[in-house]
């Protein structure tokens, strides 16, 4: 008998971008008590069958939205882990405008608006601990893959600009995840 059928009355449905609605139980992450954790993290249990892949957004029906990190498979269901989109952000080109070889500007071409986005705010003791941050690093999201983002693009939330310094292609499969500093480019 497969685990999920002890469940049946706690399953509810989940849909993915593309449409695709499967039941799922969905938990919390863990025993901690973490307020970033209880907030932002879900495991989800589905089908083997699932459709749901690493970088899909997944709807719940109280309107939350989840990333899934990462995908792994058991005997009788499939585990997802979610990170909880908790932003949009808007995420644009900034390019040198130039006369007779002058540079007089710079041109703002926007990517996307409205992305959905996770993200975090970088600390100090962050800073200590990951050797993989870099010293200007003041948030990190996570997009998804699709978004044809480049180093030294504008991220805009918060009535705040910043700039990627850093993409991580291989963290999340899917997904990017961006080191961000602030920008202070005009």
């Amino acid at each position: 008998m497969n685990v999920l059928a002890y469940y049946t009355d706690r399953m509810e449905p989940l849909t993915n971008e593309h449409g695709a609605t499967e039941q799922a139980l969905v938990l919390r992450r863990g025993k901690t008590m973490s307020p970033q954790t209880i907030a932002d993290g879900r495991v989800m249990l589905v089908d083997l069958g699932t459709q749901f892949v690493g970088g899909d957004i997944l709807s719940r029906q109280n309107g939350e939205q989840y990333f899934i990190v990462s995908k792994q498979q058991s005997s009788d269901c499939v585990q997802i882990q979610g990170k909880r989109v908790n932003a949009h952000v808007n995420i644009s080109a900034l390019t040198d405008k130039y006369v007779n070889h002058k540079k007089v500007g710079t041109e703002e071409t926007v990517i996307i608006t409205d992305c959905p986005t996770y993200y975090q705010d970088v600390s100090a003791a962050m800073h200590t601990y990951d050797a993989g941050l870099l010293p200007k690093t003041v948030k990190r999201i996570v997009i998804h893959n699709s978004i044809k983002v480049k180093l030294l693009d504008r991220v805009s939330f918060g009535e705040r600009n910043y700039q990627v310094d850093n993409i991580d292609t291989a963290k999340y499969v899917g997904l990017y995840e961006l080191q961000l500093s602030e920008d202070t480019r005009q």
